[in-house]
């Protein structure tokens, strides 16, 4: 086929170019109609792959096909090939009954990323949702050819952590006498230095991470973000305790209107007299001394104080684990040292004992 094509005209490609993608558009609407019958007949397993899709495209074709039946203007868009997959996917997300029309004319000329933004900022992350996104963080390695090769995805603030602190040493990397080397190169050197270990206090010392630089964005409406990912209130409620946290206020459009103080949600002093007092993780179990974070027992927004008989130190490991953001809770009296046991809470707050 290459070889009959390069005998068409420049014209005659881009205009054939043109139609394929218009048949391909109008084929994948009718894909996801078949799939939402199939779906109300309970034929689709979007837990699973199928068809050499994994089941990531699978639950997304279901979410998109019952979303297509609420909004018939865009159903008809897509059906005449005026929206592409990625513009579709997004679209359902934005649009209700109401807009619906709205989005039938603007959305096959909105970027597809600017939807996807939108998209994301469309409906606040659940708990769930962001214990979801917390069990699909990994991290691959193989070896093939003498190199060590990786494939990894950290969600939320995990990621943005690390990209902070890749992005960090990364600049500061440079061989002395040799020219600058291209990002990519001093970064497999700074996470190489990530290696290396602390030339200083003891391993067995206790200490506690150091404060993360938080820097959160809060639109007008919608669910707060970091690094333009929406978070759930509880994974903010958890990441307050232990960052200096900088509110920034923006408009619909991301613009910045105001940027608030840098501030740690937690004194100092209350930081160190936890460590002083607890200096390990206090999981049952759970050995780890360094790198401690500070957890509320009873949460915030569950009218938890800040004062020190409501903190404990536990490991980051462990952290994510807990309420509100996890379904485990820590409860007893932190200033005993048995005197905090390990309970699952996934239902409100547990009784402290």
């Amino acid at each position: 086929m290459f070889d009959v094509y390069r005998s068409w005209s420049t014209e005659r490609l881009e205009d054939r170019r043109r139609a394929v993608i218009g048949q391909q558009r109008r084929l994948y609407a009718e894909e996801l109609a078949i799939v939402g019958v199939l779906d109300e007949r309970g034929r689709i397993d979007s837990s699973i792959g199928a068809d050499g899709e994994s089941a990531r495209t699978m639950r997304e074709k279901v979410e998109t096909a019952r979303a297509l039946e609420s909004l018939p203007a865009i159903a008809q868009v897509a059906m005449d090939g005026g929206l592409s997959d990625e513009q579709l996917s997004s679209v359902v997300k934005v649009a209700d009954e109401e807009s619906d029309r709205e989005w039938a004319r603007r959305a096959p000329h909105t970027d597809p990323v600017e939807l996807e933004r939108l998209a994301r900022r469309a409906a606040k992350p659940t708990a769930e949702d962001s214990r979801a996104r917390f069990a699909a963080r990994e991290l691959k390695m193989w070896k093939k050819q003498g190199f060590l090769h990786l494939r990894g995805q950290l969600p939320d603030e995990m990621g943005e952590r690390f990209e902070q602190t890749i992005t960090h040493l990364t600049e500061q990397m440079k061989v002395k006498g040799e020219a600058w080397a291209p990002f990519e190169r001093r970064a497999a050197d700074a996470l190489l230095a990530l290696c290396d270990p602390a030339p200083v206090e003891d391993e067995h010392t206790p200490m506690l991470a150091s404060l993360a630089g938080i820097q959160m964005s809060v639109p007008l409406e919608g669910p707060a973000e970091i690094a333009g990912v929406p978070i759930a209130d509880s994974l903010l409620e958890q990441l307050r305790a232990n960052g200096s946290i900088t509110p920034v206020l923006v408009d619909d459009d991301g613009t910045v209107l105001a940027i608030g103080r840098a501030a740690p949600a937690l004194s100092p002093k209350v930081r160190r007299a936890v460590l002083l007092r607890d200096a390990r993780c206090r999981v049952p179990g759970c050995e780890r001394r360094r790198g401690l974070e500070v957890h509320h027992l009873v949460p915030r927004s569950w009218d938890g104080t800040d004062e020190i008989s409501n903190l404990a130190a536990v490991c980051p490991a462990h952290h994510r684990l807990l309420v509100p953001h996890g379904l485990l809770a820590l409860v007893g009296t932190p200033n005993l040292p048995d005197g905090l046991e390990l309970v699952t809470a996934s239902r409100g707050p547990p009784k402290v004992a």
